[in-house]
């Protein structure tokens, strides 16, 4: 048997969880230059991204770039790299550049396409994107095991109907506060209920299980073994809950695995699947004539979606402002949604209210690689660097108690926040966005659920809207005392915490659109008030 190279040796000791040992040795190989040195390079960033030191995988990439020459892998993970830390036009650089050289890189051709899409005006050209990635790149997954064709007579009312969610995502991942209420209240009697797992289980795995009467955890299949373990289990609906996201699953979608095949809020652009038939959502996210902006049929409900909030954050607080004299503003967005733009008009806002602070909470694992990462995007962007800080990833639990320091939230724009505004609004925390008049979702993600919640004083639609709402706010701090006591209540008395009626709700839907091709009619838009 062939001793291991090098490189070999340094994976295992990386497989075998000796991460330390296994960065020296592809050190080695990197320094030393030979034909392994790129692949050493990619790991040795791969290492640090997984401990959130992006700076570092970021240098080490362009390292390799700048001694071995252009390098399709090396660009593609440097893309995404880029993008995870905000610099959207480096990432689609990079990600162009690769291309150039690897054209049939599914991954780098669909982050590029998503890339383009956040930050586009032009609903169309978003639906066009997607059409053309799914048209090149979708390949769908096949099965000897044949697609269920359900009589009128044989399967209405003869048993409950078979849903099953399909997600990498049921875990711990922003999607439990969202799907939770829905596994837990469905109506056994008229729904048996399926999850499909197709990532590592974690312990909120364990406990949203729970609730689900059949948990399929499928990460260990492929594809095809996929399509037909749902095919035999004769699932009526299939929900798909990521969309373009890791471990979506959506060649067995395109496959047609269920005879009625949904999206939802896991991605809120459009597929451009033919084969996934509706989309749910509701009448803020996707007004009238926002149709041609999708490829799926809209079911339109009351409201996108219900809200459980985390557990044990009911804790609320005065307005900081009151102890330390001063307005602080809090950014908690990703950093990968923190346009140059919306860090501008931030600027502006201190520039023009002195008696302001702003915190920044960054992606980066410890304060030093905070700082390194994002100050000097702040300091070239002219900030009054005394009244700002930046502090690394939180804790949920420290997370959920940033009302504590913070008077009220900067949404980032163009792409907004989704359950990070609804997060806030738990804590009492307002959150002033800004959002464009054309229904592009994942722009108008927050303006919608603040409309929804009554907080329309929090929406603006310009640059200088939310300079001027916001020098309000800290110039008449009163104001923010008035809206913070409300913000929570608001929530509360929303469609998004009325469990009860966001499942049943849902449940007409499925209900409507079973009907619907039991009959054999076409797959159009609905409408669930």
């Amino acid at each position: 048997m062939a001793s291991l190279t090098p490189f070999q040796q340094a994976i295992k000791r990386l497989s075998d969880g000796d991460v330390d040992a296994a960065r020296r040795a592809l050190l080695a190989i990197w320094e030393d230059g030979g034909h392994d040195a790129s692949q050493a390079a990619r790991f040795i960033a791969h290492i640090a991204k997984n401990e959130r030191r992006f700076s570092e995988a970021i240098h080490m990439l362009e390292s390799s770039l700048e001694t071995l020459g252009k390098d399709a892998a090396t660009l593609a993970q440097l893309s995404e790299l880029y993008m995870e830390m905000g610099n959207h036009r480096k990432a689609i650089e990079a990600a162009t550049l690769s291309l150039d050289e690897a054209p049939d890189n599914a991954v780098t051709a669909l982050n590029r396409a998503i890339w383009h899409s956040n930050y586009s005006e032009h609903p169309l050209e978003i639906r066009k994107a997607f059409e053309q990635w799914s048209s090149r790149y979708l390949h769908p997954a096949s099965s000897n095991t044949p697609l269920q064709t359900p009589a009128l007579e044989g399967t209405a009312g003869a048993r409950p109907l078979r849903v099953g969610y399909m997600s990498g995502d049921l875990g711990n991942h922003p999607v439990r506060y969202l799907i939770e209420p829905y596994l837990r209240l469905h109506d056994a009697l008229q729904f048996e209920i399926h999850a499909f797992m197709t990532s590592a289980e974690d312990e909120v795995s364990q406990f949203l299980r729970e609730w689900v009467p059949h948990w399929h955890n499928v990460a260990a299949l492929n594809n095809d073994a996929l399509l037909s373990f749902i095919r035999s289990l004769e699932i009526d609906i299939l929900v798909d809950l990521s969309g373009h996201t890791e471990a979506s699953k959506l060649e067995v979608f395109a496959a047609r695995a269920a005879p009625v095949q949904i999206t939802w809020w896991g991605f809120v652009h459009t597929l451009g699947i033919n084969e996934i038939d509706y989309r749910l959502t509701d009448f803020e996210t996707c007004p009238p004539g926002a149709e041609a902006h999708y490829t799926e049929a809209l079911c339109r409900m009351a409201c996108l979606t219900a809200y459980a909030p985390p557990v044990n954050c009911e804790g609320q607080y005065p307005s900081p402002w009151q102890g330390n004299g001063y307005v602080t503003m809090i950014s908690l967005n990703h950093t990968r949604k923190l346009s140059q733009a919306a860090l501008d008009c931030w600027r502006d806002i201190l520039v023009q209210n002195p008696n302001s602070g702003l915190i920044v909470v960054s992606s980066e694992a410890t304060e030093a690689d905070a700082q390194n990462d994002f100050i000097p995007r702040l300091v070239d962007g002219g900030f009054p660097m005394d009244r700002v800080s930046v502090v690394p990833r939180l804790s949920m639990l420290e997370y959920m108690n940033v009302a504590s320091v913070a008077d009220f939230a900067l949404d980032s724009f163009p792409v907004s926040g989704g359950v990070t505004t609804l997060h806030a609004l738990w804590m009492g925390l307002p959150v002033l966005t800004m959002t464009p008049n054309t229904p592009i979702a994942m722009q108008t993600y927050s303006g919608n659920t603040l409309r929804l919640v009554g907080l329309d004083e929090c929406v603006t639609t310009s640059h200088q809207e939310v300079v001027a709402r916001a020098a309000e706010w800290i110039q008449n701090p009163a104001l923010l005392d008035a809206l913070r006591a409300r913000t929570r209540s608001s929530l509360i008395a929303s469609p998004f915490m009325n469990h009860e009626a966001r499942v049943r709700e849902l449940e007409t839907c499925f209900q409507a659109m079973w009907r619907r091709f039991l009959h054999n009619e076409p797959v159009t838009d609905l409408s669930i008030r």
